[in-house]
């Protein structure tokens, strides 16, 4: 009886141990974040765009914006700086254009990142959604 009292107890505290190092990351965790997204834009103008996001090996935040032009033609564009911080994603790219750099921040909500959009110069705003586009 004892011995199965123990190997009971043994498999709990593995389980426990197994069940705490397989739980979700932390909502703040960027981890979640990295990878393909897919997603439209709105606003002072309207599209689609596919938003990839990496992280290197000192945990920095990398990305790049795909613009996806209603031709089907794809206009990579790498950002200059993203950040996640307190619940909330905040990145740059500048416009290939010449014009103004475009930021963007929004938070992940219901499965799918959300937020708003400003050229730097204020002539345009909008808002954007994109949802995982790899998993």
């Amino acid at each position: 009886m004892r011995s199965l009292v123990f190997l009971l107890m043994a498999w709990v505290a593995s389980y426990s141990v197994v069940t705490a190092q397989t739980t979700a990351a932390p909502a703040d965790s960027s981890a979640m974040l990295i990878g393909k997204w897919a997603g439209t834009y709105d606003g002072s103008d309207a599209g689609k765009f596919d938003l990839i996001i990496n992280q290197d090996n000192a945990r920095k935040l990398t990305g790049q914006i795909v613009m996806l032009a209603p031709d089907g033609n794809r206009y990579p564009i790498d950002l200059k700086v993203i950040t996640w911080q307190n619940g909330k994603l905040s990145a740059a790219y500048a416009d290939p254009q010449g014009g103004s750099d475009v930021t963007f921040s929004g938070t992940y909500e219901q499965s799918a990142l959300k937020g708003n959009w400003r050229a730097s110069d204020g002539m345009a705003t909008g808002s954007w959604q994109a949802t995982r586009a790899d998993k």
